[in-house]
Parts: C-alpha cells; sequence; structure tokens
C-alpha cells in the first residue's frame, strides 16, 4: 500500500545558537499524494447541501445556487449519497439522503426552492449535519456545505456556541465548508463554522460565483486521499511553543492538537510552528516530536499514524548563525505576518482609525515589496501587489471588510 500523505518540515534557519533562541519558526508540510487506481474508484461521498432560502437570497443569489446546487448532483454516482436542507426561519429538507440514482428527479426538487422569510441558519445547519452523521459508513467522505448571504437571527444565534457544535460534528468525522455570499454575511460566524468545522471558508462576492466555487468544493471532495488530518506536537524539555498559525489547535494531556481536516490530491496543508529555545549543548538535538493521524481512503479506509523527530542543529560559531534562512520557510512566515497585519488593520477600522488601519496595511505591503527585491521573490512582489490594490480609492465598507477577511484568511493558509 502506496502512503497517500508525504510529510516534511522546514527551519526558518539551518543553525541555532547555543545560548538559546527566539522567534525560530519551523514550517510543517502535509502533501496529498496518494492516487486512486481509477476515478470510479475514489472514495465515496456521502454530502448535505445546507442552502439559505431567506427573502435576501431571492433573485440572482437563489437562481445561482439551485444552478450549483444540480451542478453537484450531476457530478455525483451511485455510490455517493447526496442530501438537501433549505432554511429561512423554518427548515426544510428537500432530498432526504440517498444514492445519487434519478438525477432528473433531484434537479426537480431543487427547483421546488423558493424565497421565504428570516434565517434559522444553526437549525438548517444541524439537519444537514444530522443527514451525514445518521448515514455514516466506512469509507465514506463526509461533507456538509453551507451557503448563506445573512446573519444568523433565529435559533441559535450565539457565536461560540454554533462554533461548538460544528466542533462536535467535525470530532465525529463530519466536516463542515461555509460560503459566504453578497456583503450582508457574518463573516467571523462563517470563517468560524469552517474553521471548528474542519472545512474551507469561502467569500463570494457576486452571486454568478456560487457555480464555480461549489465547483471548486467538489472537485476537491472528489479527489480526497485522507481525512480528519491531524498533528501533535510534543516538544523536548528546552523547547517552548510560541505560536501555531493555520488551523484550530486543541489541548490534549498538555500538548496541542491541530486539526487540518480532509487533504486532497496534490494539496499541500501547512503549518507554522513559532518556537523558542532554552540553552543548548554544541550538536544536534532532538528538540520536536511530531504525531500524525489520518485515515487513508485512498484503498477502503485505513487508519494510519505517523511519528517524526525533529532535530535541530546548535552551534557557537558565528559564520553558521549567519548562513540565510531557507527563503521559502521565510516567505511563508511574512504571509502569516501580513494576515495577523490586516487583522489588526481591520480593528483598526471597525474602531474608526481609518489613517491607522491604513498605514499598517501599506507598511505591510512596502515590507513584502522590500522583500520581493532582496529575496528575487515573485511571491512576494504578488502578496505587495495585492496589498497595494486594497489601499486604492480606499473606502472601508461592509464588502471591503469582506475582501480584507478573504485575504487574512487565505494568508494565514498560506495559499
Amino acid at each position: 500500500m502506496n502512503q497517500p500523505v508525504l510529510f516534511n518540515h522546514s527551519w526558518s534557519k539551518p543553525f541555532l545558537p547555543t545560548g538559546g533562541a527566539e522567534k525560530i519558526y519551523l514550517l510543517i508540510e502535509a502533501h496529498g499524494v496518494g492516487r486512486m487506481n481509477a476515478a470510479k474508484d475514489r472514495a465515496p461521498i456521502n454530502l448535505s447541501l445546507v442552502l439559505d432560502r431567506s427573502g435576501s437570497m431571492s433573485g440572482e443569489p437563489l437562481m445561482y445556487s439551485k444552478k450549483a446546487c444540480r451542478f453537484v448532483a450531476e457530478q455525483m454516482n451511485i455510490n455517493d449519497l447526496l442530501s438537501l436542507v433549505a432554511f429561512d426561519d423554518q427548515v426544510r429538507t428537500v432530498l432526504p439522503p440517498a444514492k445519487v440514482t434519478h438525477k432528473d428527479l433531484i434537479k426537480q426538487r431543487i427547483d421546488t426552492i423558493e424565497a421565504g422569510g428570516t434565517t434559522n441558519l444553526s437549525g438548517g445547519l444541524i439537519e444537514g449535519a444530522q443527514h451525514v452523521r445518521k448515514n455514516k459508513a466506512e469509507g465514506m467522505v463526509y461533507r456538509v456545505i453551507l451557503l448563506s448571504d445573512g446573519h444568523a437571527n433565529e435559533g441559535i444565534t450565539d457565536r461560540e456556541k454554533l462554533f461548538a457544535i460544528t466542533k462536535e460534528y467535525r470530532s465525529s468525522g463530519v466536516g463542515i465548508s461555509a460560503m459566504g455570499v453578497g456583503d450582508g454575511f457574518d463573516e467571523e460566524l462563517m470563517e468560524g463554522i469552517a474553521e471548528h468545522g474542519g472545512g474551507n471558508f469561502y467569500y463570494i462576492d457576486k452571486a454568478d460565483d456560487i457555480p464555480s466555487i461549489f465547483q471548486q468544493e467538489l472537485q476537491g471532495l472528489l479527489s480526497v486521499v485522507a481525512q480528519n488530518l491531524k498533528l501533535r506536537l510534543i516538544p523536548s524539555g528546552g523547547t517552548q511553543i510560541v505560536g501555531l498559525y493555520g488551523y484550530p489547535v486543541d489541548d490534549q494531556e498538555g500538548h496541542p492538537i491541530i486539526h487540518a481536516g480532509d487533504l486532497y490530491q496534490d494539496e499541500v496543508k501547512s503549518v507554522l510552528v513559532e518556537l523558542a529555545f532554552h540553552p543548548h549543548t554544541q550538536g544536534e538535538h532532538n528538540v520536536l516530536q511530531l504525531s500524525w493521524e489520518y485515515v487513508d481512503v485512498t484503498e477502503n479506509a485505513v487508519a494510519c499514524s505517523i511519528t517524526i523527530d525533529v532535530m535541530a542543529v546548535f552551534t557557537s560559531d558565528i559564520n553558521l548563525l549567519n548562513v540565510p534562512g531557507n527563503p521559502e520557510v521565510v516567505q511563508q512566515v511574512e504571509l502569516t505576518k501580513s494576515a495577523k497585519v490586516i487583522e489588526e488593520a481591520m480593528v483598526a477600522f471597525d474602531q474608526g482609525d481609518m489613517e491607522h488601519g491604513q498605514k499598517l496595511l501599506k507598511g505591510q505591503a512596502d515590507q513584502m515589496l522590500q522583500m520581493s527585491v532582496t529575496m528575487s521573490s515573485p511571491v512576494m512582489a504578488e502578496e505587495s501587489a495585492k496589498l497595494y490594490s486594497q489601499l486604492v480609492n480606499f473606502e472601508y465598507s461592509s464588502k471591503k471588510r469582506k475582501e480584507l477577511h478573504q485575504e487574512k484568511y487565505r494568508r494565514m493558509k498560506r495559499k
């Protein structure tokens, strides 16, 4: 059996000082390298589409959402399970969980959805997730796709309670992706649902982009090689974990557990770890243990685990300590820093301090532009240009906030 996931890690600096160090970064990556023997051998999908049909979705948003649902049904096969839930202030199961056989009938059911009242997001989400969980079978990929253009104003409206619910479903193997449409939805809520649910978050600016975003999410689900990817970090006595960036973190027996969700074929998921070190003697030391767990779905469903010892070289040789850092890791660190700066700028904007927020964004864009020159890095040049473009004719609005939020999310994932 071929291993479907390739793991590696890289230091921001090749040599560390024996006297101790702060702000040393380790980039940990998981590559989806597994392949199915044939397309028909892919893992079957147990999918629930949860669609907002509140009044604000009337017109193009609902029209394109239904088109996206029809596309999803067309791409699935007889081994897959599909359900569809539509919600406004009421929750209605349009398609109970069933094998995807009579596609014309499924499309007819989708066409019956009409816009209604307010937004019972929690009710729709829970019903869809329950459809998936109640029909779990070994070897399937489990996912809920939630699409909404508004705020949760019926049912459970508290963010933390909704996050706890999605986290519970994730722990039982049901991943949840969230798509926010237009400029009226709650981006913190929708991203949080996706983060705690182990899925993906999407900001859809224009309604006619809904089908292509659904296609993007579905293509990933059709190529899952590993499910429930988790990483446990166990530092040695002289190692301190200062920060973890990229995915939700839980604590288990005093050690952090990172939940990275499902891994697609040819996808790379990365975790950036910020570390500090106490003094070490000269030479190579084992400073951190990585313990990976996942379910291989390329050939049935096989639970897998692998443990990797991370070594670091400590020295007092000034020439070695001045050796340049790994440019790939340095870039990833800067992408993460830029996500944190965007988040800080958004706080300033929300508080009405436009000058400070713009200053933060410009300073980060300048920094990345300078790095693009010194490192000859097209990546840094592109990321700098994207930040500068946010400042052109700057006007803070709900739409601008969502654009910045999406940029923060993308950079924190280092995509």
